[in-house]
């Protein structure tokens, strides 16, 4: 058999210069997070480069540039991410040019090694963790996602151990507790005067935050407090509570610090002969999958992990060329109203 032309190597920079319409130089710029470029320009080369399977030789970029093109995002408990979280943070990452590498991080006294031995591998130009930093011995001095960056020995590091706990939990502050205000009011535009909250585990700060929000809400707003009852995360707790509650309880609105207590008070209210929602509204957190389709489908608070994901790597992108951070974008929460409120 004899060969129709020469044979297609793995595409080279100089193919993607041809196709975005610039010079090599450009490419090598953007691809590796250096110059100053229009985003005009740095789109045309990354989609030159997506369209064309164009990967970069990251040894031979690292040899010649002391970049490695690599960033580094820690988790404790990665099957626990959520939302779509990781890929948009690896979408985000390959967007600028950069290969993000996914490491877990145990929660047990070797932690502090795992991530030491991160921050000094020399593999990475950039880590986002999800887990705090402050114990690995000579760790930098790592900011959290609002802050100016900070320039270091080590990697550029950005911190959001603030906003998740180890089971991707929601603490804040980059994700507050406001849609709780919003459900009160909600539900007190539809006539709800009498109020009982289902909290978290209280050792936890979404569980305080979303607590104190729904007190200050039902205070400000001249509402009837039944009461805030510690329930942790898992229904039978809940469940105890409402099927224990006073008989002359309805009409009554429970706000619920997360769906599985919600969908417990749903389940009590129900054997206990009272309708939802024309006796009792009930509210949850999260937008679990099946929320929306349970019989009543519940009203809850849904959050954009994906675009949170995307946002941190951008932050983290940012702080490694040494650039203005990203503002935090609005609308990473929102109510979702359903039956279960009428």
């Amino acid at each position: 058999m004899r060969s129709t032309g020469p044979a297609r190597g793995r595409p080279t920079s100089r193919d993607v210069a041809r196709l975005a319409g610039v010079g090599q130089s450009t490419v090598s710029y953007v691809l590796s997070g250096t110059g100053r470029i229009s985003a005009e320009t740095r789109r045309r080369v990354l989609d030159a480069a997506a369209a064309l399977g164009y990967r970069p030789n990251l040894t031979a970029r690292s040899m010649r540039t002391g970049r490695t093109g690599r960033l580094a995002l820690l988790l404790a408990t990665p099957g626990e991410a959520r939302g779509g979280l990781l890929s948009a943070a690896s979408r985000a990452a390959t967007d600028a040019g950069y290969t993000l590498d996914m490491r877990t991080v145990p929660t047990d006294s070797t932690r502090a090694a795992v991530v030491r031995e991160v921050l000094d591998s020399g593999l990475y130009e950039g880590v986002l963790s999800f887990v705090p930093l402050d114990d690995a011995e000579g760790s930098p001095d790592a900011p959290d996602a609002q802050d100016t960056p900070t320039a270091t020995d080590g990697p550029a590091v950005v911190v959001l151990a603030d906003t998740f706990d180890a089971q991707m939990r929601v603490t804040g502050p980059a994700i507050g507790p406001e849609p709780i205000r919003e459900l009160v009011a909600g539900l007190a535009a539809r006539g709800h005067r009498r109020f009982l909250h289902l909290a978290g585990g209280l050792d936890f700060r979404s569980a305080q935050a979303r607590r104190d929000a729904y007190l200050a809400s039902v205070t400000e707003l001249g509402l009837t407090d039944l009461g805030v009852v510690e329930c942790g995360w898992a229904g039978a707790r809940a469940l105890e509570v409402v099927r224990g509650l006073p008989d002359d309880l309805a009409p009554v609105a429970i706000v619920a610090a997360n769906d599985i207590l919600a969908t417990a008070a749903v389940r009590g209210l129900t054997e206990r002969g009272l309708r939802v929602p024309a006796d009792a509204a009930v509210t949850g957190w999260d937008d679990q999958p099946t929320s929306e389709f349970q019989t009543p489908s519940l009203t809850s608070v849904r959050i954009d992990f994906a675009a949170l994901g995307a946002w941190a790597v951008r932050t983290l992108v940012a702080r490694v060329r040494e650039e203005e951070p990203p503002a935090q974008p609005d609308g990473f929460q929102r109510v979702l109203w359903r039956e279960s409120t009428g």
